[in-house]
Order: C-alpha cells, then structure tokens, then sequence
C-alpha cells in the first residue's frame, strides 16, 4: 500500500518515512530533492493556492499514474489527518501516533474499491456565525436560521452560492440532479482523504475531477477571489464532489482518521 502524505511545512520528511509513508511537498516553502513535489514536466504548481492538494493530484495524474501501472492500494493523507486502525483511540502524542497509523490494507477492505473518512456531519451551524460568515446568503435563504444546515447551505454560506451554482451547471448532465441532491444531505466524507485499490480506479476519478475543476476555473478566474474561502474554492467544490462521485461509481468504505498536526512538533 503507498499513501502520500501531504505537507507544506519541510521539517517533517524523516518523520513520515519513519511512519512509512510517502512525503511529498506542496506550497511556496523550498523542498529539497528527496521530497516529492508537484513541479514536473507536466504540472499546475503555480495554481496551489487555488487548488490546494490537487496540484499534486495533478502531477501524479500526468505524470506518474498513466506511466506506471500500480495495482495495490493508493491514497493520501496529511501532516495534520492520518489513517488510522481501527478501534485505535486519539492519539495523545508521536508514539501513539505511530503505533496507530495504518501501514497494510485491512482485511476487511476486502471487496470494496475506495476507502473514503468517517463522515463528517456538518449539524446545525450557530446562527452568529452564518450572520457573521455571509450575510447576504442568510438573508436569501432566511430559514437556514431555524433549520439544521446542509451541504449546500453550509457551502453557500462559506464560500458563496454562486460558485456552487455554477459549478454545478458545468458537470455532466447525468451528474447535475443526483449531486445538487447529495449536497440537500447533511454529512459527506470530507478533507479530500481516499484510498483507491489501485490506479485505474484513480485515474478514472482524475479524469473527470480535473475536467470539472478546468471547466469552473474558466468562469471563475474573472472573479476575485479573495479570502481563503474563496481562493481555495477549487479544493473545497472537490471536497463535496469527490465523495459523491466515489459513492455513486465504486463500493466504498468509511474508515477512521485522526488529527495530530505534526507541525507543531518541529515549531516549538
């Protein structure tokens, strides 16, 4: 099994190869040769901080998966959300750590196609932060006041409805009504965490991920982007969209992470 851990910070190499997993290196920090990076001959590194993680998922695409055909299992983490075994409780420091993270597939992965994290229910979001986030989106859709907070009201109200609007108009036909409805739900399998059984299944989802993300990026590079959660609104369409596309094309399995940012460690 090979899981990419994902990070912006370059102190933590030693420790993701001691955890035995494969570190790659993203954003404007300088990584050395031994980092995986996602500068190559084919690459939208330059596009990180409106992409985030799928600058990587990017280069991986052109430049790795459809030369090399890898038929084991395939995923990724960060240096904040590791796999984990099951049953292991939250980490309290590195040891445990270490001891808890997943480093072979589990047996009971045995006939499923994608690991996919522990949903995330999104629940009733507190009525001073709506207010605060959006206001303008509360006062269009009043009832997200009185009511539990979905996908799609979570998303308008963080980052905007427009982009979810549009975004939504730009998929596949066949794929517009069944997301528009996964977004009405209440919990998905979030931080853009999967582990595929091997690299056709990946490939597959890179196909139609980044058509969509390009297809949006046309429309969307005439707005301003401003604000994380708008800059990253790439990253975050792909958060909602990829559970659902796993779900609806392949036999997944919920499985559980932790959190442990490993940064803070080397910034003491």
């Amino acid at each position: 099994m090979k899981i990419f851990c994902l990070s912006i910070y370059n102190e933590n190499y030693e420790l993701f190869k001691k955890f035995g997993l494969d570190p790659v290196g993203l954003g404007s920090q300088n990584f050395d040769n031994k980092w995986l990076k996602d500068k190559g001959l084919n690459n939208i590194s330059d596009k990180n901080k409106n992409f985030g993680e799928y600058t990587f998922h990017y280069y991986l695409w052109k430049n790795k998966i459809n030369k090399e055909i890898y038929n084991d299992w395939i995923g990724f983490c960060t240096y904040r959300r590791f796999w984990i075994k099951k049953n292991f409780l939250e980490p309290k420091n590195i040891d445990n750590l270490e001891e808890a993270i997943i480093r072979k597939p589990d047996s009971s992965w045995e006939g499923y196609d994608v690991i996919l994290v522990e949903p995330l229910v999104i629940n009733k979001v507190k009525n001073i932060k709506l207010i605060k986030r959006n206001l303008i989106e509360v006062l269009k859709k009043p009832s997200v006041l009185f009511s539990k907070t979905s996908l799609r009201d979570q998303f308008n109200i963080f980052h905007g409805s427009y982009y979810l609007k549009e975004a939504i108009k730009l998929l596949k036909e066949n794929d517009r009504s069944p997301f528009s409805d996964f977004l009405d739900g209440y919990s998905y399998n979030a931080f853009n965490m999967f582990i595929c059984k091997n690299s056709s299944i990946l490939n597959k989802f890179y196909e139609e991920i980044f058509q969509w993300l390009f297809k949006c990026e046309e429309i969307f590079q005439k707005e301003e982007l401003k604000g994380y959660d708008k800059i990253r609104i790439y990253g975050f369409l792909a958060e909602r969209y990829m559970p659902y596309w796993f779900k609806k094309n392949f036999k997944t399995l919920a499985w559980p992470i932790a959190f442990f940012d490993t940064h803070k460690l080397f910034s003491r």
